[in-house]
């Protein structure tokens, strides 16, 4: 230590070069310190963009999908809206049992498997009836 070195004598020119040199000293000091103290304001304001960047993507992301959570319920009211129309329209339709019936109806109707004459074989058969009849009575 420099004060530990009394016993000799100091001059006005030690002394001042020990206060330039404690002067030299502290402002490296400071040097140091403001350069420190630059980095951590730098580092402060990048982690302040980062925040205001993260922030700004957040509000977006949270517009998207509150825009897309909107557009499905929209969607899901018109499914709905839509499955209440079918299920209406399916209530109207015929059941298996009617179907059934109508398919009996038509198979007791139909020309292919019933025998329906016509006009002009029922003409026909009634003649031949007649004739019959009046020779069976001629024999009689």
């Amino acid at each position: 230590m420099v004060f530990a070195k009394q016993p000799q004598k100091r001059t006005i020119k030690t002394i001042i070069r020990e206060l330039v040199d404690r002067t030299n000293t502290d402002t490296a000091r400071i040097r140091i310190l403001e350069q420190q103290a630059d980095i951590v304001k730098s580092r402060m304001e990048s982690v302040e963009q980062n925040v205001v960047t993260q922030r700004k993507q957040t509000e977006k992301t949270v517009s998207e999908v509150s825009a897309k959570t909107e557009e499905i319920n929209n969607r899901v009211t018109k499914l709905e809206s839509t499955i209440r129309e079918l299920i209406k329209e399916i209530k109207k339709l015929a059941s298996v049992s009617n179907i059934k019936e109508l398919e009996s109806l038509v198979d007791m109707y139909s020309p292919l498997k019933s025998e329906f004459l016509t006009r002009d074989e029922v003409e026909r058969l009634i003649e031949k009836k007649l004739e019959e009849a009046k020779k069976a009575s001629a024999y009689k």
